[in-house]
């Protein structure tokens, strides 16, 4: 299999991965608040909040692992992968060991004396914080398995093990309603349970697959793991970065207009999280080819893979963001009982920043295979987080609530041009290339994307009218991206998939 397709290929089976994953996490929010009851929910997410926390941590973990391995495959002969993998266990060793130590210190102690929760929980809620604590340390510990697979490329292995392991847990789940005995703790063992056996599978996969590669040295190499903790640490600092933008304009929010416009702002978050969960399917299957071919001498490539995975990118957003902001409000209404006051201008706000977001969406994988992310993440993410002042002082100013997600539209539209330009500092690559590949055909596209949307008017549509509506604008959306966004090369490899698809069906 070409590299090409294997980056087709792995799209979609991380899509197919994301649909069944996250219809399941949609069931098991349901049963288990339906088990559990509203005040042990309420607990488990409070002080098991720990794992949501921490996962994003590890997220950054997993992506030095891969980064790292991927770079010596790509230099084939010249790789040092065992070397590469033994140091990202000791880093990884270390953190769990700092995960145990400060939350049996710190957690216990914030537990016993500041936590509120009703008369006869505390037990309930150490068991609980400890298990998380567990969970989250073994799964750290094993994150360079993971890392390992995603830099061979092995979408299909950690698919299935999610799958396996979202399924087992709903099984479970769905007993804990027929259970008698104290379910917060059951609750909590079953998310333990599943969370390790799905890291373990990985640790035995590459024990079968890649032997070599994960035999442990003892000996520490202090320049790789430098280099390694270096990567790890601004890596880390972007994660925060993003996770502290979220946290802090819904803080903000709160401060100048309450927990009503609160229920809205999250409400467009949550659908821009699930839009952007697909629209980075192709972009997560990309990142390995991209740091191979640069670590292999073949930057030209990288180069051009970056910029039509940006261009990919946000035409697979498109696919799913442009009808759902012509029908937002027809949307929102089949999926909530009642609208949130502003829901629908804050979705679409969110969603636009989400697109403007995809301009060079390739960037920060060509970025991180360089190795030179410190400056990157320090301007990129720095900038990103002037929208949380700015916004304040326009909130103290009597601005409306939409101004902050209006801030991040601009920011976010102008943060597209930095990455260009530190692109070019960091390594002088040619972002012509980009500029010609993705922004302009992006732009191209928008133009008629943006006159539809503004001519459009659903407010006395039918059932029927709405579903018509929905339709056409995919099927205007398809027509546009083909007239615009296609160049010569890829139109012609376009009629020729159809040409032998259409020989294969007769």
């Amino acid at each position: 299999m070409n590299a090409n397709k294997r980056i087709a290929v792995n799209s979609v089976v991380i899509f197919i991965r994301l649909c069944i994953v996250s219809l399941v996490s949609l069931i098991c929010s349901r049963v288990v608040l339906d088990a559990l009851g509203e005040s042990d929910y309420g607990l488990y997410n409070v002080v098991g909040g720990i794992v949501t926390l921490l996962n994003v941590i590890n997220t950054s973990m997993v992506s030095t692992t891969y980064r790292f391995i991927a770079f010596e495959l790509g230099r084939k002969a010249d790789g040092e992968l065992n070397k590469v993998f033994s140091t990202s266990f000791t880093i990884h060793a270390f953190f769990s060991l700092f995960i145990i130590v400060a939350g049996l210190t710190l957690g216990d102690w914030y537990i016993y004396n500041y936590l509120n929760v009703a008369e006869g929980k505390l037990g309930d809620a150490l068991f609980v914080f400890h298990i998380s604590l567990a969970t989250t340390a073994i799964s750290t510990l094993l994150v360079p398995f993971q890392g390992t697979l995603v830099a061979y490329e092995r979408f299909s292995v950690i698919a299935v093990v999610d799958i396996l392991s979202n399924v087992a847990k709903l099984a479970a789940i769905l007993l804990l309603i027929y259970g008698d005995g104290n379910r917060l703790r059951t609750y909590s063992i079953i998310i333990f349970a599943c969370s390790v056996l799905g890291s373990a599978a990985y640790y035995v996969y590459c024990q079968f697959s890649f032997r070599r590669v994960i035999s442990l040295r003892l000996r520490i190499d202090k320049p790789k793991l430098k280099e390694m903790a270096d990567f790890a640490v601004w890596t880390l600092f972007g994660a925060c970065a993003s996770m502290g933008k979220v946290q802090g304009s819904a803080l903000i929010i709160n401060l100048f207009f309450g927990t009503v416009v609160n229920a809205a702002f999250a409400v467009a978050n949550q659908v821009e999280n699930f839009i952007l969960m697909f629209a980075r399917t192709l972009n997560n299957a990309a990142i390995p080819q991209i740091t191979k071919s640069f670590s292999g001498g073949d930057s030209n490539r990288s180069i051009l893979l970056t910029s039509y995975i940006s261009k990919y990118t946000f035409i697979l957003m498109c696919m799913v963001a442009f009808p759902t902001m012509l029908e937002m409000e027809f949307l929102l209404g089949l999926w909530l009982k009642k609208i949130p006051e502003g829901a629908p201008t804050f979705c679409r706000l969110i969603i636009l920043g989400g697109l403007l977001d995809c301009l060079g969406a390739g960037i920060p994988a060509l970025v991180n295979a360089t190795g030179k992310i410190r400056n990157y993440q320090i301007i990129v993410h720095t900038y990103t987080l002037l929208g949380l002042p700015i916004a304040f002082v326009l909130y103290m100013m009597g601005s409306s609530p939409y101004a902050i997600s209006v801030v991040y539209c601009v920011i976010i539209g102008t943060c597209s041009v930095v990455r260009l330009y530190l692109l070019r500092r960091i390594y002088n690559f040619d972002i012509s290339v980009i500029l010609q590949k993705s922004y302009i055909r992006i732009f191209y596209i928008s133009i008629p994307l943006l006159v539809f949307y503004l001519l459009y008017s659903p407010d006395k549509f039918s059932f029927a009218g709405h579903v018509a509506g929905f339709a056409s604008s995919e099927v205007f959306l398809l027509a546009i991206v083909a007239l615009l966004g296609l160049d010569s090369v890829e139109r012609t490899k376009v009629r020729q998939y159809l040409s032998r698809a259409n020989r294969n069906i007769k």
